[in-house]
């Protein structure tokens, strides 16, 4: 097996058979101890933790991979998502009870056969929408006013 296809592969573990399995134990496999997740803890609870609550809020989400490409020590992974806000609050907003999707994409260093970094974008104005924290139309909010 390649360099590359056994660095997709690694990522692909994380979304088909961690995330959407909810076998989190797996990510200790995946995922090295010098990770530094998005709000500074490390390895594998660094990775875990902002994902965590999404899956409190969203029980049913489930991550279905639109492109996954590797080259060298890195692998680019596009991604929608879609859950129902069913769950706990997500951060201060409350579950809608409504079905959301939300498209991602991240870049990924391996090390060793093991994640030690990324780099994530969401669409977080699209997910704020959906769950009716900002109106579709931006131009309703206070103080703005549509351009002629």
């Amino acid at each position: 097996m390649s360099h590359n296809h056994n660095n997709q592969e690694i990522v692909r573990g994380v979304y088909e058979s961690a995330l959407n399995k909810r076998n989190m134990g797996l990510l200790q496999d995946l995922i090295s101890p010098d990770f530094v997740g998005i709000r500074g803890l490390k390895g594998a609870a660094g990775f875990e933790e902002p994902v965590a609550g999404l899956i409190r809020s969203f029980p049913d989400i489930q991550w279905k991979i639109e492109d996954l490409i590797g080259e060298g020590s890195k692998v680019s992974i596009r991604w929608q998502w879609e859950g129902t806000f069913t769950g706990a609050p997500f951060t201060t907003y409350a579950p809608t009870g409504k079905k959301v999707t939300n498209d991602g994409m991240a870049i990924f260093e391996l090390k060793d056969g093991k994640i030690i970094g990324a780099q994530v974008l969401t669409d977080r104005l699209g997910f704020l929408q959906q769950v009716e924290v900002l109106p579709v139309d931006l131009t309703t909010l206070p103080g703005r006013k549509p351009q002629p």
